[in-house]
């Protein structure tokens, strides 16, 4: 069968770019601030103040302070911040010190927290994640080919993408192909995906890492199915039970907030999560039971859009009309998982 991919040139790309809205990073600088979603400074800590900073920016200056519980209206949101309406000023807030996020207009704004992933590409060399879009800035991680990504955007010849809590970005010019994930899903195919997203993870030789990377790609081949419409995905029923005979070593996870050693299938939680953040880019997919880390969440992603597995569930149902298949893999500290639309 002749695949049906969109595959784009840069020039291209870098028109698409200048007129394609990207909710997760709309910046209040490109216009009057609009707000977004009303929400709290968080109470889960009631002794403490939360500072408002003059750039996303723990070295920054401090403009305020706030009391647990105080409203606020937040008009942008980042990996590990979000802006806030001050005046006709905007600062900036930590994720984790904020709480009950409410959409002001819920018909035409996504559930907070939602990354749109616009691109992905397969690396077909060995590629390297960088800090900042400057080839000369940090190097986050180093992908070799076979790789997968998802990205946010693509600007001014750089792909950018969430690295658990803040950007990192590509060089296009590292990468063979950049694919376009289908604008609305009634466009997806079997091989045009409707939706992307990845999250990272740590390489090291240490038994412990390696029983956890293990894990990802034991759960992620369990969860790799079509669902059809109206039919329900139980994260632990298709990915469980954690032993053994169904392919689980024995590494950490988190437990009630704290780290936990030899658990069988440690680390399965960062493949519901990563799904979890899939999901939260599809309107006709409906999450049914959803669970966080408590309140400071896991560090691979940004705040607030973890999804628990193991002793809590993740649980959505799929009320498209056609039925989605979903795909994960497992390769070099990325975790990949893309739905498509099924015939």
């Amino acid at each position: 069968m002749k695949s049906s991919r969109k595959k784009i040139s840069f020039a291209r790309l870098t028109a698409l770019a200048l007129v394609a809205v990207v909710f997760f990073t709309l910046s209040p600088a490109m216009a009057e601030a609009k707000v977004l979603y009303n929400a709290k400074i968080t109470t889960h800590f009631p002794n403490s103040t939360t500072k408002v900073y003059a750039k996303p920016d723990l070295d920054s200056k401090v403009l305020a302070t706030y009391k647990p519980g105080r409203p606020i209206e937040v008009v942008e949101v980042m990996p590990n911040y979000v802006g806030i309406k001050m005046g006709s000023k905007v600062g900036y807030v930590l994720r984790h010190r904020i709480m009950d996020p409410v959409a002001l207009d819920r018909a035409n704004t996504p559930r907070f927290g939602t990354a749109l992933n616009r691109y992905f590409a397969t690396m077909s060399k060995e590629t390297h994640v960088k800090a900042a879009p400057d080839s000369g800035s940090e190097t986050l991680i180093t992908l070799q080919e076979g790789a997968q990504l998802g990205f946010l955007d693509v600007e001014n010849g750089w792909a950018r993408l969430i690295f658990k809590r803040q950007y990192g970005y590509v060089d296009t010019r590292e990468l063979n192909a950049l694919e376009m994930v289908a604008p609305v899903e009634t466009r997806g195919t079997s091989d045009v995906p409707i939706a992307v997203y990845n999250s990272f993870y740590n390489i090291s030789d240490n038994e412990n890492n390696i029983n956890r990377i293990n894990n990802l790609a034991v759960g992620g081949q369990r969860m790799s199915k079509v669902l059809s419409p109206g039919q329900t995905l139980d994260f632990n029923g298709e990915v469980g039970p954690f032993r053994a005979s169904n392919g689980y070593k024995p590494a950490g996870a988190l437990v009630d907030g704290e780290m936990v050693y030899d658990v069988y299938g440690g680390g399965s939680c960062q493949v519901s999560s990563t799904l979890y953040n899939v999901v939260l880019q599809l309107t006709g997919l409906t999450v049914l039971r959803r669970a966080p880390h408590g309140p400071s969440g896991i560090s691979y992603l940004p705040h607030g859009v973890d999804a628990s597995s193991g002793g809590l569930n993740f649980v959505f149902r799929n009320d498209y009309t056609f039925p989605v298949r979903i795909y994960a893999h497992v390769q070099d500290g990325s975790l990949f998982i893309a739905f498509y639309k099924e015939a």
